[in-house]
């Protein structure tokens, strides 16, 4: 646990020091950009924790209870695992319009709103 909050303090300074950088050096960083970087954090910090009993929610609801505290929680934890990665990718590349016009590559875009996650068109 000291280990995660370590790893996103590091992240946020991160983060911060390339908005002062981009400040400074008189470019502006688009509001998207920044909105970016908050979502990767928030992938990386929420991925796993919020994914796994989403999904069980998820497969509870579409194919009973055994399908999700098995299928379900197997589901949750790939598309947590993916969403964090994704959320350092974010974080690397937030100043960068990549992809094109910083869409988010899951939907929905954050790990707690609703809806199943899936990759974004």
């Amino acid at each position: 646990m000291r280990i995660q909050w370590m790893t996103a303090g590091l992240l946020l300074a991160i983060l911060v020091s390339g908005l002062v950088t981009g400040a400074a050096a008189e470019e502006v960083v688009p509001p998207v950009a920044a909105e970016k970087g908050v979502r990767g954090l928030a992938n990386i910090g929420l991925g796993v924790a919020v994914e796994v009993p989403k999904a069980a929610y998820y497969g509870t609801l579409e194919d009973g209870p055994l399908y999700g505290l098995t299928v379900g929680v197997l589901e949750g934890l790939s598309w947590g695992i993916a969403r964090t990665l994704v959320g350092i990718y974010e974080v690397v590349t937030f100043p960068f319009p990549i992809p094109e016009g910083y869409r988010p590559i899951y939907t929905p875009s954050y790990p707690y709103e609703r809806g199943r996650t899936d990759v974004a068109d």
